[in-house]
């Protein structure tokens, strides 16, 4: 498969991404960023595009996948609880969770299409 060849690089650009979203999530709240007009729309993407890099990094692995990257929106929230000007939110958790969950109904397709 040609993709297997690729592994290196979706890991590498998963990393990539999981260390941007933790710089966003984690840092000052600051106006200056640049950032889609709805939070959710915002948790939605992240986890949809973290779902797409963790399913080529690591292919068969559904249930890793899933409870990784819902494990990975927990610990964003318990942490911005403790973050001076950031709050926890349930609702972002959900979002996260509809992400991958859409990921995950899509992936058969994205699959098929890929091999």
């Amino acid at each position: 498969m040609a993709l297997n060849k690729h592994k290196f690089w979706f890991r590498l650009l998963l990393v990539i991404v999981i260390l941007a979203i933790c710089m966003l999530a984690f840092g000052k709240p600051s106006t200056n960023i640049p950032k889609l007009s709805y939070d959710k729309l915002n948790h939605f993407i992240a986890f949809v595009t973290l779902a797409l890099l963790f399913d080529y990094s690591f292919p068969h692995r559904t249930i890793t996948l899933f409870m990784t990257l819902l494990g990975f929106g927990i610990f964003i929230e318990f942490i911005q609880g403790m973050i001076p000007g950031r709050t926890t939110s349930h609702w972002d958790i959900i979002a996260d969770l509809v992400g991958i969950t859409s990921y995950l109904i899509l992936q058969p397709l994205r699959a098929k299409i890929h091999g």
